[in-house]
């Protein structure tokens, strides 16, 4: 009995030293969240939303902007659900992220809620713009070009709305890219600089026309942007609209866009191109110029006057290889064609004339009604006989010649090779239209270059609409949907400093950047740079930060963002585990 009594007595002594050590050491996997901080922090987002939002600092555990900055963290990372936020910054280490004596259970989906109602009250457009505009200073970026574009975010829910209520946000069905018009959407309009950083964002309505939003943008740009030279706006084939031209012309901001394949100018200067074969060669424009598939380029440029008003330079471009949907598109007008000629052929080919004169005729009509460049289509008058038929019934008379002569005409119909290559090959050309006078600085390659740089916005709604950071939105409120659209695009403001900052160091460097996995590149994209800290942990002991011996930190990357491992609330040692520095 003794020795039993030893024996959980010691089990005892073991379970309360056990669970004293344990409390004392907490293990962390921060991983890039306080990346993402320090970067929100030195765009001077942080402090822009506590001073715009209206709050108590007194009665309130954590600011706005810390519960948006939560929101922020998990756009960057996995999109959870607001409600299942708390589970998401477990173990992440969210007293050095968000102050002394923060839970995870602060960070609820009612405190992220109501910072959502705070940012919707102060105005979602005077926020973004500050905050854009801040950082735009503080990182010193360069506006003198925009590229602007919208895309569409598909929502949960039935989101029914009095048209008569002046909702803040109309979430409705609409067209989008995927063409699915079963679900409700909201739109979301976006202005990047050359280096792809937001410095325009706005949440617009599911049905809102992208003609018009060009038009109302260039005529606010310089609420946006805080300079004395206008930028130069590019944008798809949605700007080239008379009303945007003429809004344009009114606030003396030049325009590089695409001219609509539906205006036949179009088709007129690139016939006009061809005639005068006077193209300058261009090359490839790939950012990798030794992919073999890559396209090559020429130009060549003439001055034509739209809307009775407009005189724009149009730089008529020639692609060598056709992309996809126009290549099916020629082949499908193609079939289409040569059903319809070989049916035509058919008719033509059953008829029979009393002389040849006639046959030629006719054949002169058919020709004219269906020539066709890609088509070739042999045709011969031939004479033949064909058995008469009789009027009447009885017996045909001893004279009479069963036969008559008559006139037919013979037809074939097969595609001409080389007539639809020079089709294709005209059909891969395209006008870029500009205001901008032909000089050194804006040649007809640099307008083309600058076109092609549109990629830049394009490329930054993946991050907005990645499944593994966004996910659905699932909030209720059509003036929540909007601000956490919002708040979607200060994390892509985020995401692209992080990227930018990358690339600009490694702009001079000698050695790539090693990637997660083991690839390298010397532009990394945002998510890549992120991924390099995903395996971070931090272990506290003693309420003191260290690093294990065991973890890989990524120094150079950190170098790269102008940042130093102190954000893990750790002290910088200055020691180096990660690639040797180029």
């Amino acid at each position: 009995m003794i020795d039993w009594f030893f024996r959980v007595g010691l089990k005892r002594i073991e379970a309360a030293v056990t669970s004293d050590v344990t409390a004392a050491i907490k293990d962390y996997s921060p991983a890039h969240l306080p990346v993402v901080k320090a970067i929100a922090v030195e765009c001077g987002i942080i402090d822009t939303l506590n001073e715009l939002l209206e709050w108590d600092e007194q009665q309130c555990n954590l600011s706005p902007a810390d519960r948006l900055l939560a929101l922020i963290m998990n756009a960057l990372t996995e999109g959870q659900p607001m409600y299942r936020l708390p589970t998401f910054f477990e173990g992440t280490d969210v007293e050095n992220l968000f102050g002394e004596g923060v839970e995870p259970t602060d960070l609820n989906n009612h405190a992220c809620a109501r910072a959502l109602d705070k940012l919707a009250d102060a105005g979602e457009k005077t926020v973004l713009s500050t905050v854009f505009l801040r950082a735009a200073s503080n990182e010193q970026l360069s506006h003198n070009v925009l590229h602007a574009d919208t895309t569409t975010f598909s929502v949960q829910g039935l989101y029914e709305q009095d048209d008569e209520d002046d909702t803040p946000l109309n979430i409705t069905k609409g067209y989008n890219a995927g063409n699915n018009r079963q679900l409700k959407q909201f739109k979301a309009g976006l202005g990047v600089n050359r280096a792809g950083v937001p410095v325009i964002g706005q949440i617009l309505d599911g049905n809102a026309s992208d003609k018009t939003w060009n038009t109302e943008l260039i005529g606010k740009l310089d609420e946006w942007i805080d300079t004395d030279q206008p930028p130069i706006y590019v944008g798809d084939s949605a700007v080239f609209t008379e009303k945007t031209l003429n809004r344009a012309a009114e606030h003396n901001i030049d325009i590089i866009t695409r001219v609509p394949r539906n205006y036949n100018a179009v088709d007129a200067l690139i016939d006009r191109a061809w005639e005068h074969d006077d193209w300058a060669d261009v090359g490839v424009m790939s950012e990798t110029r030794d992919e073999e598939d890559a396209a090559s380029y020429k130009v060549q440029s003439f001055q034509q006057t739209f809307h009775d008003e407009h005189e724009l330079r149009c730089v008529v471009v020639h692609s060598s290889s056709l992309d996809g949907r126009t290549e099916r598109r020629i082949e499908n007008e193609l079939d289409d064609t040569e059903d319809d000629l070989e049916d035509a052929v058919g008719r033509l080919t059953d008829r029979s004339f009393e002389c040849e004169a006639d046959a030629h005729e006719a054949l002169a009509e058919w020709i004219e009604d269906h020539d066709h460049r890609c088509f070739e289509i042999d045709t011969e008058v031939v004479e033949t006989e064909e058995k008469k038929s009789r009027d009447g019934p009885g017996r045909p008379p001893k004279d009479w010649e069963p036969y008559k002569t008559v006139y037919k005409i013979a037809a074939d119909v097969r595609r001409d090779t080389a007539a639809i290559e020079e089709w294709k090959s005209q059909q891969s050309c395209f006008v870029v239209a500009t205001t901008l006078e032909k000089d050194e600085e804006w040649s007809d390659e640099a307008i083309l270059t600058e076109y092609k740089k549109q990629q830049i916005v394009e490329r930054r709604f993946p991050v907005l609409k990645d499944p593994k950071r966004v996910g659905p939105v699932f909030v209720e409120r059509p003036d929540r949907v909007k601000a956490l659209g919002n708040v979607l695009l200060i994390a892509l403001l985020v995401y692209s400093v992080i990227e930018r900052r990358a690339r600009q160091a490694l702009v001079d460097a000698d050695e790539p950047m090693e990637l997660a996995g083991g690839p390298t590149s010397f532009r990394p994209t945002g998510r890549r740079v992120l991924e390099r800290f995903e395996n971070m942990r931090v272990v506290e002991v003693d309420g003191t930060r260290v690093l294990p011996d065991n973890v890989d930190v990524p120094t150079r990357v950190l170098d790269f963002l102008d940042l130093s491992v102190e954000i893990y609330g750790v002290e910088d040692t200055g020691e180096s585990n990660d690639d040797v520095a180029a």
